[in-house]
């Protein structure tokens, strides 16, 4: 058998390789622990407190709990129209492609008006003939109103006044018949009825095409929403002003809180879901189109207060166990120890986790430097800062 001799003159070992030597003992033989078990006994307490490992840790307490449910849906708009002509006519000129991005009022296609534009320059004219008849007609009947009295008479005027309401109706529909045409050669034009994409082309230039055919397809991207499928079991619990964080994966690392507009009270069958729309701020409508996929976590409100401690405290091991390690009478800033203390956790939200066994109010646990820690190891606990939103929920085993 071989023996082990380890000096530590002056009580100077370091408490780490003292450690070591504690773990390596029950690999190797009883005598080589009964060693150490002693050598522990002979370091100095300077020494330990020289080697106490400085840690971040947090008090936890009672709080509200709520829960942050993960969604997942997409980026949609309240306006896509298949638009076609009001009249029938052969295609002259397509303006736009697919993708292309439109203004309300801009020309997207137009059909061959040349016949009709030929009938509204001879409406045209015949408006002008109107008017200079209807002209004459009033330029006599105020000559005959100014002559004497006796000078004409009186049935001539009637029938001049008569006449100049013949020509003034003639003018009247004569100008019916311009606008008409005036209207019809403007439907030769399709306009876009609002700002958006086109997002489908069914025409080419010089197919013939007639009212109700659809040509183009245009989505709207002034008025973007997002479209998200809940569990039902949610349904009640939705606020109208309840709170929803989301994000884009066309806007990586950006976060945006949407309000609710719309909380549609039909399940889907399927997949037990229900539909929540949610309105989008203008800065995050810039970069976003219809049909790209969104995400996001909605905040619900339990009415119910427990303990939670940050994420970053919890030690999962492989069969199951959640632990976390408490500081013994601490002091910020002092000399304490720590022990390991098993958990049971609940839901996660906002960089927490709910613990619903294992620990009390008022205890500290550490949140940084828990990686490597041992039972009783001496440690500096220093206040840690609030977690950050992690924005994510999920039920942890226990």
């Amino acid at each position: 058998m071989k023996a082990y001799f380890v000096i530590v003159p002056g009580g100077l070992a370091l408490s780490n390789e003292i450690t070591m030597l504690k773990n390596y003992r029950m690999q190797k033989s009883p005598l080589l622990a009964s060693l150490s078990s002693v050598l522990l006994l002979m370091i100095p307490a300077s020494t330990i407190a020289q080697n106490a490992i400085k840690v971040e840790a947090v008090e936890i307490g009672q709080r509200a709990l709520v829960e942050d449910v993960p969604l997942s849906g997409s980026v949609t708009t309240d306006r896509v129209s298949r638009l076609s002509t009001q009249v029938s006519g052969l295609v002259k000129r397509l303006h736009v492609d697919l993708g292309d991005r439109v203004d309300g009022g801009d020309i997207l296609l137009e059909l061959d008006s040349e016949l009709t534009a030929i009938d509204k320059a001879r409406a045209e004219a015949q408006v002008e003939q109107a008017r200079e008849q209807w002209s004459e007609s009033k330029r006599r009947l105020r000559e005959a109103e100014t002559l004497a009295e006796g000078s004409i008479a009186a049935s001539e005027v009637r029938t001049l006044q008569a006449r100049e309401r013949v020509r003034r109706t003639e003018l009247d529909a004569a100008q019916a018949d311009l606008d008409r045409l005036a209207a019809e050669l403007e439907r030769h034009q399709l306009r876009a009825p609002y700002s958006g994409s086109v997002s489908a082309k069914q025409t080419e230039e010089g197919e013939w095409v007639t009212p109700g055919d659809a040509l183009l397809e245009l989505v709207g991207t002034e008025l973007l929403r997002a479209d998200f499928r809940v569990p039902q079991r949610y349904y009640p619990l939705v606020q109208e002003d309840a709170e929803v964080r989301m994000s884009f994966d066309a806007l990586p690392g950006e976060s945006f809180i949407g309000q609710i507009q719309r909380k549609v009270p039909v399940s889907q069958e399927g997949s037990r879901t229900f539909l929540l729309r949610l309105s989008l701020p203008e800065e995050a409508t810039r970069s976003l189109i219809p049909g790209m996929s969104a995400s996001g976590y909605l905040r619900i409100d339990t009415d119910n207060t427990g303990i939670a401690v940050p994420r970053d405290a919890l030690i999962r091991y492989p069969d199951g166990r959640v632990t976390v390690w408490v500081v013994d009478e601490p002091e910020w800033g002092a000399q304490s120890q720590v022990r390991e203390q098993r958990v049971e956790t609940g839901m996660s939200f906002s960089g927490l986790v709910e613990i619903r066994s294992g620990l009390a109010p008022g205890s500290v646990v550490v949140t940084r430097g828990n990686e490597a820690l041992q039972e009783g190891q001496a440690v500096v606990p220093e206040q840690a800062a609030e977690p950050r939103d992690a924005g994510a929920t999920e039920t942890l085993g226990n």
